[in-house]
This record gives C-alpha cells, sequence and structure tokens, in this order.
C-alpha cells in the first residue's frame, strides 16, 4: 500500500494475545448469566483497582536487567516497518523520536526543542537540539530528521505508520537544526504521533547503507536512544547495550546490559518471573494474574491501557447483518467475562473508541455522547430475540475464528457461543493457526469463510481518530462489510482538521452516532495494562504508554 493510503499501518492493530487459561465449564456458565431467556444481568464488575502510571523510582542502578517480550521476538527493528508490541518496545529503547512521550499519556520535547504551527496549520516547524550524537558518534541534524521521516513517505519501504503521514505535502531542512513538513490539509494527530514510532529517527549513512537489511539481524540499527543493539540472537534474545554519551540524563540508562528474552509461554513465563529469572515484563497473560498475584517475588501493577477486546464482522456472511451483530451485542455478559476471564484486569466496553482513549481535555463532551448512546449495559435477551425474530440471517450458522492455542480466546469465544444460542443463534468456533490469522485481517482471501473474528487491538495515542479511520470509512482496513456512510466519514475527516479539543469531540461524537448505529463490530472489553517487577527492580512506566517510550532505561534497583 501506497504512503497516501491512510490504512498502511495498521495491522499491528489486530496483534492477539497469547495466553494460557485453566477454567471449569461451570464457570462460563456462572458467567453467561440467565439461560431462561429473559432480561438478565450480571453485579460481577471490574474490581476497583488503582490503576497507576508509574512504578515507584529507581534507587540506584543495575548491572544486567533480564526482561521478557511476551508476544515473541520482533520481525523486525525498523522503526519503518515496526507493527507490534514487540518492535515497538525495543525499538523505543534504541531509538529517539522528535517528541517524548510520557506515561500520563502527555508529549513534550525530545530530539525537537521545540515546534511552531503557522496560522493555518499548513506548516509545522521543528527545532531540533544541537547536542546529540548517534552512538557511533556522529552527531544529529537536520538532514537525518528528513531522511527518517520521508522513509515514511515511500512506498519501497512498506511503512507501516503510512496512515499519520498521509496528510503530509513535504518535509525540508532549512537549517541545520532546523526541519519544516508542509501538509496538504491541516492535522491535528501528526504532532501526537511524532511522539510514537513513527516519529523515530535514525542515522542517514547507516541506514542507506544497509538497505533491505536495516533492522534485521544482520543489519542492525543505528540510532541516539539510552541503549545500543549490542546483539541479536534468533530465537533466543536480544541484548542491549547503555549508551554511556546519552544525551538525555533523565533517560540515562540504569542498567548496563539488558537482556531481553522471548517466552510466549504462560507456565514457563511465571515459573520465571517467580524465579527471578525474568525481572519483568509487559503485557502478563490476565489468566496468569491468579497465580502471578500470589507471587513472593514481585509485584504485579495495573496501568492505564488504550487496549481493547472486540468482535469484528465480515462479509458476506450473516455476522454482515448489523441487526444480527446488535444482537449479540446485547445478550454479551462483559461484565461476568471480564471477572471470570480476565480476572479482574479488564472492564466492561460498549463502543468503538473506549473511555480510555477520549481526549482528557474533553471527557464531558464524550461522556455526555456515550450517556445519550443505546447500549445494551444489562444483558437483554428477549429484546435480542424479537431483534432478529424472522431475519433469514439469524437461522444462518455463524462462524467465529479466533487464534488456534488461546484459552483465553477460547473460553471468550465458548461464552459468546452460549450466549448466541440462547437467542438462536449458531456459532461455530475456528480455531486459526497465528500466521494465516494474522492475514486475515488485512487479507480478503484469507477471511473467506470467517463471519466474526476475535480481536484485541490498540489505539497509540488518546485520541479516537487514531482508531476512527481503521472503521468509519468505506475503504477503512477493518471496515469488513463495505458499510458506507459518506456523512460519518466527513465528519471524521473535518475533526482531523480541528485543533480544539472540544470542537473535535463535537464532531467525533456526531460521526459516533452513525458509526455505532452501523454495528460493524461488538464493543467488549477495554484493558487494563499489567506489568510485574521483580521485588529487586523498580522505575518502570506502568501505563500502556511503555511501547514508545524508553521504557527500560528507566528501570534500577530497588534497593
Amino acid at each position: 500500500m501506497g504512503p497516501q493510503d491512510p490504512f498502511s499501518r495498521q495491522t499491528r492493530r489486530v496483534a492477539l494475545v497469547g495466553a494460557v487459561v485453566l477454567m471449569t465449564s461451570a464457570g462460563l456458565s456462572a458467567c453467561s448469566g440467565s439461560s431462561s431467556g429473559g432480561t438478565s444481568s450480571t453485579s460481577a464488575s471490574a474490581s476497583a483497582v488503582q490503576l497507576v502510571d508509574m512504578t515507584p523510582p529507581a534507587k540506584g542502578p543495575l548491572e544486567t536487567l533480564t526482561w521478557n517480550l511476551p508476544f515473541g521476538e520482533p520481525t523486525t527493528l525498523d522503526y519503518v516497518k515496526a507493527a507490534d508490541y514487540s518492535p515497538d518496545m525495543v525499538i523505543s529503547n534504541l531509538c529517539d523520536p522528535l517528541l517524548r512521550l510520557k506515561p500520563d499519556y502527555t508529549y513534550g520535547p525530545n530530539l525537537a526543542t521545540a515546534w511552531k504551527s503557522s496560522d493555518d496549520h499548513l506548516t509545522t516547524t521543528f527545532t531540533l537540539r544541537d547536542d546529540v550524537k548517534f552512538w557511533d558518534g556522529k552527531p544529529l541534524t537536520s538532514a537525518d530528521v528528513v531522511y527518517s521521516l520521508k522513509r515514511n513517505l515511500d512506498p519501497k519501504n512498506t511503512p507501516v505508520n503510512g496512515a499519520f503521514f498521509e496528510r503530509v505535502k513535504d518535509i525540508t531542512a532549512t537549517s541545520p537544526h532546523e526541519v519544516v513538513i508542509t501538509f496538504t490539509q491541516p492535522d491535528e494527530l501528526f504532532i501526537k504521533e511524532m511522539a510514537t514510532v513513527a516519529g523515530m529517527v535514525s542515522e542517514q549513512s547507516y541506514t542507506e547503507s544497509k538497505g533491505e537489511e536495516y533492522g534485521s539481524t544482520a543489519g542492525g540499527v543505528m540510532c541516539s536512544g539510552p541503549f545500543s543493539l549490542a546483539k541479536w540472537t534468533p530465537g533466543q534474545d536480544i541484548v542491549l547495550s547503555k549508551n554511556e554519551s546519552y544525551w538525555n540524563p533523565e533517560y540515562t540508562a540504569l542498567s548496563t546490559k539488558v537482556t531481553i528474552n522471548f517466552i510466549t509461554d504462560t507456565a514457563t513465563l511465571v515459573s520465571a518471573l517467580n524465579a527471578g529469572e525474568i525481572q519483568g515484563a509487559y503485557e502478563i497473560p490476565s489468566t496468569a494474574v491468579p497465580a502471578i498475584q500470589k507471587s513472593n517475588s514481585g509485584t504485579l501493577y495495573q496501568g492505564k491501557s488504550l487496549q481493547v477486546i472486540e468482535l469484528l464482522a465480515n462479509a458476506p456472511g450473516p455476522a454482515s447483518d448489523p441487526k444480527i451483530v446488535e444482537a449479540l451485542g446485547m445478550v454479551i455478559d462483559r461484565a461476568g467475562l471480564a471477572k471470570v476471564v480476565y480476572h479482574d484486569v479488564a472492564d466492561p466496553n460498549y463502543t468503538l473508541i473506549p473511555p480510555t482513549a477520549w481526549d482528557p481535555t474533553a471527557t464531558d463532551v464524550y461522556q455526555k455522547a456515550a450517556d445519550a448512546l443505546p447500549k445494551a449495559t444489562t444483558r437483554d435477551v428477549e429484546a435480542a430475540k424479537a431483534l432478529i425474530a424472522g431475519n433469514p440471517n439469524a437461522s444462518k450458522p455463524i462462524t467465529l475464528a479466533i487464534l488456534a492455542g488461546d484459552k483465553t480466546e477460547m473460553d471468550t469465544a465458548t461464552l459468546i457461543q452460549q450466549e448466541a444460542k440462547e437467542i438462536g443463534l449458531t456459532v461455530n468456533i475456528l480455531p486459526v493457526q497465528s500466521g494465516a490469522f494474522s492475514s486475515a485481517f488485512f487479507d480478503p482471501e484469507a477471511r473467506k469463510g470467517m463471519d466474526l473474528l476475535l480481536t484485541q487491538g490498540f489505539l497509540d495515542v488518546p485520541d479516537p481518530i487514531d482508531y476512527l479511520g481503521l472503521f468509519v470509512n468505506k475503504e477503512s482496513l477493518f471496515n469488513y462489510t463495505g458499510h458506507d456512510d459518506p456523512e460519518a466519514t466527513k465528519l471524521v475527516g473535518e475533526a482531523r482538521s480541528t485543533f480544539d479539543d472540544s470542537q473535535r469531540a463535537q464532531l467525533v461524537t456526531q460521526a459516533q452516532v452513525k458509526y455505532e448505529d452501523a454495528h460493524l463490530l461488538v464493543p467488549i472489553l477495554s484493558l487494563h495494562e499489567l506489568l510485574f517487577l521483580n521485588s529487586k527492580v523498580t522505575g518502570a512506566p506502568a501505563s500502556f504508554a511503555y511501547i514508545f517510550e524508553p521504557s527500560l532505561a528507566t528501570v534500577g534497583s530497588a534497593e
């Protein structure tokens, strides 16, 4: 997909969690609520836990730190191709973006000390630091920044961050430490995304010399971050070394050496964490929560997250009928699912954009709009039955695709299957191997035979525009039913050009009425970030913002 395709980067939004859960069939039955056909609700809800942005600050340095990437080995360390949890996290500890995302999801200066937009918002000028050096000692210049950002515009690089550059007209260096970006239309989202992997900068000469090998085990990377890439042993680990000349004392690494492992088996991970062999890990599988909370070796933290669990509808099957999707949404016991399957580390979610992703300065607008939306906060079996009574699609079997080998997904799907049966829908569960399942999200041929897909997605920043382009437009990557609402598309486009948060929220919520009514998917849960730290270490960010921060640099000794 070309750089002007606003959906070219989004395959990573549906990265599926690999986990193992032990549940009894009785537990699932309890979760599903009444089977009598009457209106029912459950009092179960996520625990009122404190979601923290940071763990206590470190008290001293470490010689070595051992971490884990629970979603496995990165496919690349090239920031332009980074499209998932593992590569994003590792790259964010190696490379510097123009701006710095913070644990509370605010952002500020980083490689750029300042930025200023023209009155018409068609030009933004970044002023760069003059004291930054790459690991090889070469100074950072505006030429490196221009080159790095423009890589996201070149279709030959298959840039997965192309969506954030769709309104960029040109990127030029006007002095050794100044970069000017011009836009075809105003773009309020662009600045925020410069604090994510989309804004990363690498050394031009090194990157060009490595060609297609840049970011691979053979080519490596050349950046200016708090760690350098010491070694990448395929299938085993990635080793980072402290950048002794790092320019930012706030993020100077506290660990001399960091070894990052790729354990994906939940039981193995829990054992390694309990034994102290792994000192920390993000994205602890929810199914490991009961065991890990009993651990004497460390602490499980819960932080703010922008991750969601959803059911995506696919055409041409029966689930592409909005009434079928709406009926399913009316009978899924979200609170019970959050408690029994996700062990109170998730909250029920009823809209495409979860409350955690609302613009923080306009929550009142979003809350008012959310309160006005019709949504199934309690199960209503009789109403769901009435909605699809006589509907020919209700008599057709629905194939629900899930990730093979993921017990959490299987238990979630089993619950959905039971609840669908209560309203006369037949749901058949189809476990799909990881490679084929990943392909299904962007390849219509790979989706053939799938009516619903159980997915986990995430936003980069708390801004609905970050996510809406994936679903609302006719050509959107995850609009599998081909739904077309020009008015909703127009409102979302106008919102992206609006810099006042309250005004933008008004536009988004106007569009929300339309896309929620289209029932393109079933929102199910909003997840918490789960971080485990050994009692001997501390200092890590606890929110999902870790994925774009040098999150390992601030981890040090707790003693």
